[in-house]
């Protein structure tokens, strides 16, 4: 294993463990994805700078994943829309222990984990572009929803004066919030449509990108490579992936984007909750980036597609 791993991603790599074992025993089958992918066959393990884990699985072993959510063992759990609070489109399997608080304006805050994507059948080199739209739609408005503030906080920002920022979460509060179960019945239905889709191809659509679709042969078997201290199940046709993905993927990137995640607030020692985070280091925090008039007027539209497809 590399001895130079940083505090996050020995931590990293014992959630992933957990996640292989629970894949193992309940006989689900997963791929390392993305840069994890990449880490497994160019470094043996993590890219040197990275500081998250992802996976992806075909449908029908993401939705057992997701319908054994409650039966993972001591210490972890599954966080996904269906539960009404991870603003996320896409699964994580996620540690109860530390702190990770990805982004400001939504109030889910985890310890740390492994990113699970679904991978749904395409055609023609292409993702569906209607079952595309209609998954985002909806997620887009559930994303408002789980977004809302407290009252509490908009008083604050009526303190201040920051009349953009009480703007944005008033129309999340009562256009949005209220109606939070509606729009996850929507994701589930736009769900129900992607897995009735046909084809030889597969990609990820919960990532807005319509010509991401690698072949179903692709993605028919899987080794297992090592991965620092482990192993790590990736396709066996992962040159493939890579290479249509990233190109020469061996070749390490510029040194200017050699760059992790830049979470708003992490904390490997304890869990914390918002309170306790906002109480303890909220003088250190940076403030949530001022809103644009381009940002308000979208946020401010009840569009029926909250989502434009890109090609």
């Amino acid at each position: 294993m590399n001895n130079s791993l940083s505090e996050h991603q020995l931590f990293l790599l014992r959630v992933f463990k957990a996640f292989d074992a629970f894949c193992s025993e309940n006989e689900i089958h997963y791929f390392a994805w993305c840069g994890t992918l990449i880490g497994a066959i160019r470094h043996e393990g993590f890219i040197p700078w990275d500081d998250d884990i992802d996976v992806a699985m075909k449908r029908e072993d993401y939705d057992r994943f997701i319908n054994l959510r409650n039966q993972v063992g001591k210490g972890y759990r599954i966080a996904c829309y269906q539960d009404g609070e991870s603003p996320y489109p896409f699964a994580k399997f996620y540690s109860t222990e530390g702190t990770v608080w990805e982004y400001p304006q939504f109030s889910y805050i985890i310890g740390p984990w492994v990113d699970v994507f679904p991978l749904d059948k395409c055609k023609d080199g292409n993702k569906d572009i209607k079952a595309l739209e209609l998954f985002h739609g909806a997620m887009w408005k559930y994303r408002k929803a789980v977004a809302s503030s407290p009252w509490s906080e908009i008083c604050q920002d009526l303190f201040r004066g920051n009349l953009k920022a009480i703007a944005i979460k008033l129309v999340k509060k009562i256009r949005y919030s209220p109606f939070k179960e509606r729009y996850i019945k929507q994701t589930k239905m736009a769900e129900n449509r992607l897995r009735s889709l046909t084809g030889n191809e597969y990609g990820d659509y919960s990532f807005p990108i319509v010509n991401e679709v690698f072949l179903s042969d692709w993605l028919r078997g899987a080794l297992r490579v090592p991965f620092e201290d482990t192993t790590i199940l990736v396709p066996e046709d992962y040159d493939k992936i890579l290479s249509k993905k990233f190109g020469d993927y061996m070749k390490l990137p510029p040194v200017e984007k050699r760059k992790g995640h830049n979470f708003y607030f992490i904390n490997l020692k304890q869990r914390l909750s918002k309170e306790e985070i906002l109480s303890q280091y909220g003088s250190t925090l940076a403030e949530e980036p001022p809103l644009s008039i381009h940002t308000i007027i979208d946020e401010l539209k009840h569009r029926s597609k909250g989502w434009k497809s890109v090609r």
